[in-house]
Formats: C-alpha cells, sequence, structure tokens
C-alpha cells in the first residue's frame, strides 16, 4: 500500500499560540485577524490555536479566537488544540460543531497522542466531522487522515548562526521531498500573529522563487475535502 503523497505541493499548516500580550502596539485582535488573513492569501492551507501557553500571559480558548475568524476568512483550515484532559467537557463537540458550521467545514481539531477526543454522538453531529489530527507524544509530527506533517518551529540564528527561517523552512521542504512519508510542514510560530504575519509577507514568496512551493493554493473547499484532494 503506497503511502499518502501530495500532488500539488507540501501542505502548510502555521501554529499560534492561544495568548493575549499584555501590552499591544496594535490591538492584538487586528493583528491575528491581518495575520489569518494575509496566511490565507498567501497560501497557508490551515491556521492552528495551541491551547498550551506561558503561564505569564493571558490564555484565551482556541475554538473561540478561530470562531471570530471564522467570518474574517474564507478558506484557511481553522484548528483547535484540546486540552489534554479526560474526559473532554461535553460542551467541546458542541463547540467544534458550532465552529465547523460558522466556517463552511473548515474546522478540525487537534489532539495530544493518546488524549481522548470528543464525543461525536448525539444531535451535535448531522454531518461530516471536522478534521481530527494528532500531535506525537515527542512532538515531531502532526498526523491525520492521510496526512503526516513534519514539526519545525522555525527562528532566525537556529539552530546554525545567521540562518534565516526561509532557509530553514527550505530545507525542511527539501527533506519532505525525499522523506515519502511526508506531505508537508507544520510550522509553530510561538512568537504570535506579528511572527506569521512576517513568515507569510517575507518567507513564502522567496520559498516560490526557490521553486520549493508551487503557486498560492486559493480554493475556497473545506479543510476535509481540501485534504482529501491533497492526498
Amino acid at each position: 500500500m503506497s503511502e499518502p503523497r501530495t500532488p500539488r505541493g507540501p501542505l502548510l499548516f502555521a501554529a499560534l499560540p492561544a495568548v493575549r500580550p499584555r501590552r499591544d502596539c496594535v490591538p492584538w485582535p487586528r493583528l491575528l485577524v491581518e495575520a489569518a488573513r494575509t496566511a490565507e492569501r498567501a497560501g497557508i492551507d490551515a491556521l492552528v490555536v495551541e491551547s498550551r501557553a506561558a503561564l505569564s500571559e493571558p490564555a484565551l480558548e482556541p475554538v473561540v479566537v478561530l470562531a471570530g475568524l471564522a467570518p474574517r476568512t474564507y478558506r484557511i483550515g481553522l484548528v483547535a488544540e484540546l486540552p489534554a484532559t479526560r474526559p473532554l467537557p461535553e460542551g467541546t463537540a458542541r463547540e467544534l460543531a458550532s465552529l465547523d458550521a460558522m466556517s463552511e467545514g473548515r474546522a478540525g481539531c487537534l489532539l495530544r497522542e493518546g488524549s481522548a477526543g470528543p464525543s461525536w454522538h448525539g444531535p451535535s453531529w448531522r454531518g461530516p466531522r471536522p478534521v481530527v489530527l494528532t500531535s506525537s507524544a515527542a512532538g515531531h509530527t502532526v498526523t491525520g487522515p492521510g496526512l503526516s506533517l513534519d514539526v519545525l518551529t522555525p527562528a532566525p540564528g537556529t539552530p546554525a548562526p545567521g540562518e534565516t527561517v526561509t532557509d530553514q523552512v527550505a530545507a525542511a521542504l527539501a527533506r519532505t521531498r525525499a522523506h515519502t512519508r511526508s506531505d508537508g510542514l507544520f510550522l509553530r510560530f510561538p512568537d504570535g500573529p506579528e511572527a506569521l504575519l512576517r513568515f507569510s509577507v517575507e518567507s513564502l514568496p522567496l520559498l516560490r522563487e526557490r521553486g520549493l512551493l508551487p503557486a498560492a493554493r486559493l480554493s475556497p473547499l473545506g479543510l476535509r475535502e481540501r485534504l482529501t484532494v491533497a492526498a
């Protein structure tokens, strides 16, 4: 049985922490919306809001953050990381169902390996379920239905001094071409929306110039359908 591949080029998922900085030069909601819409236009396939956050910062609820982005975006997938609690709150499935409805099929959730997922039973689910992704215990890969993504946290100067974010992502994309089990990258931006905005504007065009990425995919398909096409 052959491993799933992505004929139209590698998938790119971008992950942000659900944290609102205490002090902002630009109001944080406006910056988040700008980052999400810019990433969408640049061809990022999905935005993931992670539930893990530094205790020193005000943590927000990922599903609520993504619900605010749903009417302001049109194609980017909206994936909420769920807390590693057993069992999950009863309302989790309803919240995800609502996000999926508000985003016209673009919702998904991210679980840690070994964590229990939301209950799909009951009246909350009358149609297809949101995409369910799982982060490996070591945190090196994120998998889903017919999907495997390599996790990367790009930062200037790491791991090699002087290496740019573009260089790091370029090297990772080159590895995905040689690794038949990889369908793309799960890029973490712990510094928040500004880092994602900068990556979308500065790095993605350079990666396309280097021939490592195809032209931006701008299809308004739901996340489920887009992953099916990609696989």
